[in-house]
Parts: structure tokens; sequence; C-alpha cells
């Protein structure tokens, strides 16, 4: 029920995450997706059979939330640091490096679960993802590009 209650909320932030990315921009959405999802995982770590069935299923709305924020930024954000020439090329990157870390976490969370148990698992994602908040830190190119105004929209200014 939980990875049900998960996608749904993900589905349901597809697109004012991409609302919100085109005002605030592709850097700053992912950033806030990957602190939401840090969040969501660690309040899930410190969660028990005790815990109120709302209270998960809402971490886990946010982690859906969250993980839709992330998703719906980064190839667009991908596709905008090349040239048109090398979108195959950085496609081919940002795919393998995606599916290289599908491969070896569930490898490595296994191994860490066979020695310490289960309890590691939402730990272990809130290192791995605030890493990400570490990488994120460092991209300097790739998100949207404002587009020009045209006509007498040019000539509408804010008066905020």
């Amino acid at each position: 029920m939980t990875l049900i209650i998960a996608q749904g909320a993900a589905i349901l932030a597809y697109l004012p995450v991409g609302i919100v990315a085109s005002k605030i921009g592709r850097k700053k959405t992912i950033i806030a997706g990957v602190i939401m999802l840090t969040i969501a995982f660690g309040a899930a770590a410190l969660m028990n059979s005790d815990t109120p069935t709302m209270l998960m299923n809402c971490m886990f709305a946010l982690a859906g939330i969250a993980w839709a924020t992330i998703n719906v930024n980064s190839f667009p954000m991908v596709v905008e640091m090349c040239s048109g020439a090398d979108v195959g090329r950085y496609t081919g990157f940002y795919y393998t490096a995606s599916m290289a870390a599908q491969v070896v976490t569930p490898i490595f969370s296994g191994f860490l679960m066979d020695q310490f148990g289960m309890r590691v698992l939402f730990p272990y994602a809130v290192v791995f993802v605030a890493l990400a908040i570490l990488t994120m830190v460092f991209v300097k190119h790739g998100d949207s590009k404002p587009t020009a105004k045209k006509g007498l929209e040019a000539l509408d200014e804010d008066m905020d």
C-alpha cells in the first residue's frame, strides 16, 4: 500500500513540479526534492510498528512527491547541458549512471541488511540521498533558459 501511495502522489505531482521548475529553475527544484526525500526517509527511519498509519502514509506521499520533483527535472537538465550533437552521448552518461546505481544499491544495501538488519535501509537511503544534495551544489549548467518576451508582452512589467 505504501508504494501505491508514493506512486499516486508522484503522479499527482508531475505537472505541478514542472510548473514550479519553470518558475524557480530546475536546480532549485531538484534540491528541494532531494531535501524532501531526505526528510521522508529520515522520518521513516524513526518509525516502527507503533507509528500511526496516517503519519507513515504522509511520509510515503512526501517521498513520492520528492521523487517526482527530482525525476521530472533531471533528464531535461542533462539535455540543456549539451549541444544538439551531444544529446545522445549525454543521455548515455545519464542512463549509465542511473542504471549502475540501480544495480549496485540493492547489492550493497542487501549486504548491509544482512549484517545489521532491516532497520539499516532507511538510514542508508538518507545518507545517499543527502549525498545527492552535495552533487547538485556543484551543478552549474542545465537550468531552463528564460524565453524572450515578444510584442506587447515585452513592455509589460510587474509593479510588485
